[in-house]
């Protein structure tokens, strides 16, 4: 791997790509009056309108914050770093000016202010202290401080540090951020003991014991493992660290950990975070940034092609080699909000944007061939961790009931005595296994084929099983009582396989080897091939004038129903999302715009858009077709084939714009009713034409509830 990358280095010539954008991180930017001085601040939030981005502020919080602002001056003064470029360093300045009215007379900070001048005092999230935003303002100024030497920033980084020392973080990934800032203050203030002391107690975070996957994680707290993905900067400040105090197994551990994250991020998905269960989206670029970071800071320490090629896949994520193949990072530099289970939040707020930007600076320190292997990879194909919700299983006869709450997709399932959940069509292979739920010295057995493993679970939480080898079906035993959410299988050798310029590439982590990172010029892992179209005869209702499309076979969906028995118009990656209510639509034959529809709303009621094909009983002479549709998450393109002819149509979001059918409220997962209005939309395609089939196409958060052909007047 090492001979084969260095020829490819060495063969680059190293040129910027020009991946470093701020257009839209500016175009975020406003001056304006803070306690009687001109400040420059970055709004909080920005909505896409179209192409367009409109800034926006967080509700009952304020426009701008020390946390966001905090991040733009880190962000450029690390551009400096890079580049010398001094339009870097005196934005980060002026940025800074903000921050140093933020701050309190005691050193610690406020978080929102208005664009009116008035700072939120007293907000679950800006109230003055040492939280999150008081570290991240330390970090950043302390940066800046060491580039610029300005007095009253150097003052500003002196008072913030005297602020947090005498309140020091009690949870590791706010501890890891404090390390971060002592780290660049210790360039100009030497405090090289505490940042020894707060290193030696992040390393008692690591409190996972027996564990292959999560013993290399680190605990926000430590009486029960917790984690996040948004505050994972361990590595980072362990390599920092490292640098100040040259300690050898402060590097050794921060490499270990990312050389086992990125394989099993890149083939996961960039978990949100693993507390009482695997919470898989969104995918936040807040989440990417410092694994991109830390192993791009790993490389330049070390020059291990390995950790460069790991930060550049990690990278790749902005360019679309993650689930969805969508990209994250935008023309203009904007990073997007999330990638949630089946869409792109396109909104860019200042957070997401600058932990995009920060990744492509770090990117942009790397190799060519690096920088190339992030934007331009092909056949992105994953085998990574599998969550499979308990509520998704066959329980056969076992006595269970479903739970609302804070669970895997909004539900989980509990049990009474002896339970059996079985899944069908889990692929084949050896896994590590872990079960999250809620249990009390419970009795776990997960079987498959002739093999089985047992474990007694104990708490709440995520809890580590066993290894078991696959075999198409997986069954969880329980005995007692108790709430299990989640079965969670991570391969024994997980990781991504794509192309680059015609050449094949396997990033994997096989945990039981003692070499255990594999970078190869081959593929392991193959994408799934694609689905093909489903097909259904279908049936027709003549009244008067129209001919009734009955859909029973076609309809996937519950997005209709009652909290008693709830559906799921919007929650794809579980059993329970929120959903319209039965009780203000009958079923049968409703008339919407002069329009007759079959609407059947107990039970599948609907269908999500996946390439059906739709064939008639015979050819039929139309004058129309009407469709009633909405989508979930987002407004997305609906295409229609009839024999031939090809329609496009933009179906709006259930919640979102004008609507021919609208309902006063929905329910959510948890059964409460949210007075938003909802509804659904009425499409119409001029045929004139005789038809025998129909193609639907697009999104599969697009749902179509009724289908109705419209004859030519007799």
């Amino acid at each position: 791997m090492k001979t084969v990358l260095i020829c490819l280095i060495l063969c680059s010539h190293i040129f910027a790509m020009n991946l470093v954008k701020f257009d839209h991180l500016e175009k975020l930017s406003e001056r304006f009056n803070l306690k009687n001085s001109l400040v420059k601040g970055y709004w909080v939030y920005a909505e896409r309108f179209n192409s367009d981005y409109k800034p926006v502020g967080a509700i009952n919080e304020g426009d701008f914050c020390v946390d966001d602002v905090a991040r733009a001056v880190l962000v450029y003064t690390e551009a400096y770093r890079l580049t010398k470029n001094h339009e870097y360093l005196n934005r980060a300045k002026d940025a800074s000016s903000f921050l140093i009215q933020m701050q309190a007379e005691d050193g610690e900070f406020y978080n929102f202010a208005y664009r009116d001048g008035t700072i939120n005092m007293y907000g679950p999230t800006s109230y003055k202290s040492t939280s999150w935003w008081a570290l991240r303002a330390f970090w950043a100024l302390a940066a800046l401080a060491v580039e610029t030497g300005d007095e009253q920033i150097v003052e500003a980084a002196r008072r913030s540090h005297q602020a947090i020392s005498r309140k020091p973080p009690i949870f590791a990934d706010q501890l890891s951020v404090y390390i971060l800032g002592l780290c660049e203050y210790n360039k100009i203030r030497n405090v090289t003991d505490e940042i020894k002391e707060s290193v030696e107690l992040l390393l008692q975070f690591l409190i996972v014991e027996n564990d292959p996957i999560f013993g290399r994680f680190f605990s926000t707290q430590k009486g029960e493992f917790r984690w996040n993905g948004w505050g994972n900067r361990y590595a980072e400040a362990l390599i920092e660290s490292y640098k100040v105090l040259g300690e050898e197994n402060l590097l050794n551990i921060a490499t270990e950990s990312i050389e086992l994250q990125i394989p099993l991020f890149s083939s996961s998905g960039f978990i949100y975070n693993v507390g009482r269960y695997v919470k898989l989206t969104p995918e936040l670029s807040y989440a990417v940034e410092p694994l991109v970071v830390a192993a791009a800071k790993a490389y330049e320490l070390t020059k291990d092609e390995n950790m460069a090629f790991l930060s550049a896949l990690t990278a790749a994520w902005y360019f679309g080699a993650n689930r969805l193949n969508e990209r994250m990072y935008g023309p203009n530099g904007e990073g997007y909000d999330g990638l949630e289970y089946v869409h792109v939040n396109r909104n860019a707020g200042a957070e997401s944007t600058i932990c995009a930007i920060r990744s492509m600076i770090y990117l942009s320190s790397l190799p060519i061939f690096f920088q190339k292997l992030a934007t331009s990879m092909e056949s992105f194909a994953q085998k990574g961790m599998l969550v499979l919700e308990a509520e998704t299983a066959d329980p056969g006869i076992s006595p269970i009931s479903f739970v609302t709450g804070d669970y895997g997709a909004n539900v989980a399932c509990r049990f009474e005595s002896r339970t059996h959940l079985r899944w069908t069509d889990v692929p084949e292979g050896k896994y590590y296994v872990y079960v999250s739920g809620e249990f009390a010295k419970n009795r776990c057995t997960i079987s498959s084929g002739p093999k089985s493993i047992s474990t007694t679970l104990d708490g709440n939480g995520v809890f580590y099983a066993g290894q078991i080898e696959a075999v198409s079906n997986l069954r969880l035993s329980l005995e007692g009582s108790g709430v299990v959410d989640q079965l969670i299988l991570i391969p024994v050798v997980f990781g991504v396989s794509f192309e680059l310029e015609n050449q094949a590439w396997t990033v994997a982590y096989s945990v039981e080897e003692s070499k255990k990172l594999k970078i190869v010029p081959e593929r392991y892992f193959h994408r799934q091939a694609a689905k093909k179209e489903q097909v259904f005869n279908v049936h027709l209702e003549k009244i008067d004038r129209f001919l009734l499309v009955r859909l029973e076979e076609v309809f996937n969906n519950d997005g209709i129903a009652t909290p008693e028995m709830p559906g799921n118009f919007d929650n794809l990656g579980g059993a329970v999302g929120a959903y319209l209510p039965v009780e203000e639509l009958s079923e049968g034959v409703k008339v919407i715009n002069g329009i007759s529809f079959l609407l059947k709303p107990i039970g599948l009621d609907n269908f999500r858009v996946s390439d059906q094909k739709l064939i008639l009983p015979e050819a039929v002479k139309v004058k129309s077709v009407h469709l009633l549709a909405a989508s979930n998450h987002g407004d997305y393109e609906l295409t229609l084939m009839c024999d031939g002819d090809k329609f496009s149509v933009l179906v709006s979001d259930w919640c979102r714009g004008q609507k021919d059918l609208v309902l006063d409220f929905r329910y959510t997962a948890s059964g409460q009713k949210e007075f938003i209005k909802c509804g659904l939309k009425v499409h119409s395609f001029e045929l004139n034409k005789s038809i025998k089939e129909m193609l639907v196409s697009g999104n599969i958060n697009t749902h179509i509830f009724a289908i109705t052909l419209e004859l030519e007047n007799e």
